[in-house]
């Protein structure tokens, strides 16, 4: 950052960029969906190995609940198959320990383990139907998805259902991203209304440069990771010796 001190030519203002306006129009589009949805539970899983779970992943969390006017986010670790592991994982009790470590001064992120302990794979439809089912029929279940996962959705498991029935957010890892670009392979499987519901449901979210493999990095090399995980997790890597 450079001061302008006196003498110096003052800074220019700053032009309106067309992504700014962009993400602007999304996020009034989606609080206009929201807003004609009469009040009750809204809750939303949030997916990954959290493997460990860091600051990037409760700052998408917070700008979900808020914007998304959830009640709240459930924090879903996943079960990751031995032969599709490309790595040796935290054993899933020392990661929710981790978990709810970081989500202890959270009232509303809620630490969900189901598909984790199954130790199977699980199907998202099936997940979001039980958990429909706990929470009571008039709630309303969101998933956040990335990028990717838009992209690949006419793969899954019963997707025209999926879509149908419950709500995916979209949160590119490019904020600024084309969404429409992203729903070129969805266009072509899914019905006209299906595709509008997913062009509807887009999060553009401003990402921290934040990574696990980087927390990892840095435990292994003894350098500190403070600014990375919520102070609870960083003591208890400390102290447990995960990923020394």
């Amino acid at each position: 950052m450079v001061d302008h001190a006196d003498g110096r030519d003052p800074p220019r203002s700053r032009r309106p960029d067309p992504h700014d306006e962009r993400r602007l129009d999304r996020s009034v589009r989606l609080l206009a969906v929201l807003s004609d949805t009469p009040r009750r539970p809204r809750a939303a899983l949030l997916g990954g190995s959290f493997d460990p779970v860091h600051l990037g992943h409760l700052h998408l969390a917070r700008e979900a609940l808020g914007r998304l006017a959830l009640t709240e986010v459930r924090f879903l670790p996943a079960y990751v198959p031995p032969h599709k592991r490309d790595r040796a994982l935290l054993p899933i009790d020392d990661r929710l320990l981790l978990l709810d470590a970081a989500l202890r001064d959270e009232p509303a992120f809620v630490v969900d383990p189901r598909e984790a302990r199954r130790g199977r794979a699980c199907y998202t439809f099936d997940t979001l139907t039980e958990l429909r089912a706990e929470l009571g029929s008039e709630a309303e279940v969101m998933f956040l998805i990335g990028g990717d996962s838009l992209r690949d959705l006419p793969k899954w498991y019963r997707a025209p259902d999926l879509v149908r029935t419950f709500t995916l957010v979209t949160v590119p890892r490019d904020p600024d991203v084309d969404v429409e670009r992203l729903l070129a392979p969805v266009r072509l499987k899914f019905p006209a209304d299906l595709v509008e519901k997913l062009r509807r449901f887009v999060l553009p979210v401003e990402p921290l440069p934040v990574s696990s493999t980087e927390i990892r990095a840095r435990v292994r090399d003894g350098r500190p990771i403070d600014d990375l995980v919520p102070a609870a997790v960083a003591r208890l890597i400390e102290e447990r010796g995960y990923y020394a």
